[in-house]
């Protein structure tokens, strides 16, 4: 909800991004099946990711992202130091465990 409170002082229009908290079984089967929303993305397990695109495809068609089964996600540049990469993507996945 934050970061839909900095879309908002960013400026963006009203309705471009929408941030829509709700439990899957009931806001997130509406969504996906909607006809007029165009396009979901989707953080979380394998198995909802594969309701999302069976619900899109008995519907519009809408465009689906999907980040699903994996932990932190990271992109890394042709030319990183791959000797520093990996030390500090652990060192960012795992900080704060204890």
């Amino acid at each position: 909800m934050f970061f839909g409170s900095l879309i908002i002082d960013a400026g963006f229009p009203p309705g471009v991004i929408n941030i829509v908290p709700g439990y899957g079984h009931i806001a997130g089967e509406a969504l996906s099946r909607h006809p007029r929303i165009g396009k979901i993305s989707f953080t979380g397990s394998t198995r909802v990711g594969r309701l999302i695109l069976q619900a899109s495809s008995e519907t519009n068609l809408k465009k689906v992202s999907l980040e699903l089964g994996g932990k932190s996600p990271y992109i890394v540049f042709d030319d990183a130091n791959l000797d520093k990469v990996f030390d500090n993507l652990f060192l960012g996945a795992f900080w704060n465990a204890s």
